[in-house]
This record gives C-alpha cells, structure tokens and sequence, in this order.
C-alpha cells in the first residue's frame, strides 16, 4: 500500500469509542496543552522542555510519536499504525511527550473506567488524552480538505525507526516547513511504578499500542505470551492489539533492557505479512 491512500481511510476510520474524548489531569498526569499554549505557571505546556533532562523534581521528558507507514507488516491493516517507540523505559516521575506527527490519534490506558480489564498497575486512575492531529494554528482558516501529512508526496517522516530528532524537525517534532501542519502535543507523567498498556482507540484493532514500564520491573500480572490467554474483547484488547501486547520484544525485562523498542523491531513486523 502506498502512503497516499493513508487520507481517505482516515476520514472513514472507525468511530473513536467516547473514553477517548477526555482529557484526564489526576493520576499523576501533567496538565497537557497544544503547542503554543501556557500552562498555569505561564509556561509553554505545549513544548513540555527538552528531550532531555528536567529539573531534579520532575525528572526527564521522553518523546513518543504517532505514525502511520505503508506497505502494512499485516495484511490484517491497511498501514502500520504505531507509537515510536512501542515500549519505553522510564523512572518515576519522568514525563512523556506525545507528538501527534499524524492526525487521528489519542493515548488511553487500559483501565476498568473505560470498560476493560486494568493493564496499568493497581491505585493508579484512568487517563486518557482528547483525540488529537494538527495544531488548528497550523491549519489556514479556510481550508476544507484534511492537510498532507509530512512525508507524504515521496518524503520522508525521519529515519527508518522514526526517532529521527534531527534535520527535518525542531526539538518539538515539528517540521520547519510552515507550509506543513504542525502537530499537537500531549504530556502525562508517570508517578508509579509499574508496568502501563495503552492504545490509540481509533486504531487499538490495527496493534497501536504502547507498553511503559516505570522503573526496574521485571513483570506484570497481565504479562502473557500467548494472545489466546488475554481476556476476550472488549474488556480486553482487541484486535491486533493482542499480537503487539504479547509480543517478546515488549516483555518489561527486555524494555528495561533496551531502554526503547522501536515498532520495527517486534516480532510480529519482522518479514512480509506479519
């Protein structure tokens, strides 16, 4: 599948299930803001600092993008929609900016609120980010039709594992051009340990999903290798959002290994077809 039939599949993407219109600001969760805006301390809540590090109290901003890239590594999708990273290790405390590099995405974690079985841990509350894209001072007044997508036309998104932070983007994810849309932002820290799942609702079915681990933790209660043990849809996940959650690569032990774990390096995307 080309990149250029992303558009008109994403305007009749699947109706983004109520849970992720909400934007959540308890359970450790940093108040999250478009770019350009202020937060309550007169601050850009939008940029969210460096990708580096923070001061001693609120510790390190990671970065996490929203992709979609064609041709799909399952002819169960028509493209690969996916975080980048899909795992990621973090400490207590750290905060993780969601960039929204493509429209159509939000952040929700698995949480009994939200009408399935708990994959984060135990005392932490519900958080879920609005459906987000484009920043709407990117996008002219009069425009009717959906942008392009950076790197759509033959372009590239970045590098290969899309964690490029460099040539084409500002520390923002943003792309220099202005010609382009310029992409929302979304902060949540991370106060406990433990292991936290979370998925894209429009695209939980198409395997985006997202694995933190939150300190040195070795396992999950949740923690499986065989899709088949995970609880039945809807309470738990669905789709092949049950492929990407069993996948070996995003065991917590090897997430805290790694440190990262790019969507191109799960099992289930090694080769043709999935």
């Amino acid at each position: 599948m080309s990149r250029d039939t992303r558009g008109p599949y994403r305007r009749d993407v699947m109706k983004t299930i109520g849970t992720g219109a909400a934007l959540s600001v308890v359970g450790g969760s940093a108040m999250a803001q478009e770019d350009g805006g202020d937060d309550e301390n007169g601050e850009d809540g939008g940029n969210g600092g460096d990708d580096g590090e923070m001061d001693e109290d609120t510790g390190t901003v990671h970065t996490v993008r929203t992709l979609i890239e064609g041709p799909a590594t399952n002819p169960e999708r028509p493209a690969d929609f996916f975080f980048q990273p899909t795992g990621l290790h973090v400490q207590p405390g750290d905060v993780v900016k969601f960039v929204f590099v493509t429209s159509d995405h939000n952040v929700v974690s698995y949480h009994p609120a939200f009408g399935m079985r708990r994959r984060v841990p135990v005392g932490v509350d519900s958080f879920s980010s609005p459906l987000m894209g484009w920043r709407d001072d990117s996008i002219a007044d009069d425009q009717i039709e959906p942008p392009a997508e950076p790197g759509e036309g033959g372009e590239s998104d970045g590098s290969e594992n899309g964690d490029d932070d460099g040539e084409s983007e500002d520390e923002n994810g943003d792309d220099d051009d202005e010609s382009v849309p310029q992409p929302s932002t979304w902060l949540h820290a991370f106060e406990r340990e433990g292991v936290y799942d979370m998925l894209c609702s429009p695209h939980e079915t198409f395997g985006m999903n997202l694995r933190v681990v939150v300190g040195d933790v070795s396992e999950a209660p949740f923690e499986t290798s065989d899709p088949d043990n995970l609880v039945p849809p809807r309470a738990g996940p669905v789709g092949l959002a049950r492929v990407t959650l069993t996948d070996p690569a995003l065991e917590p032990a090897a997430i805290v290994e790694q440190g990262t774990v790019a969507w191109q390096d799960l099992d289930a995307n090694q080769g043709d077809g999935g």
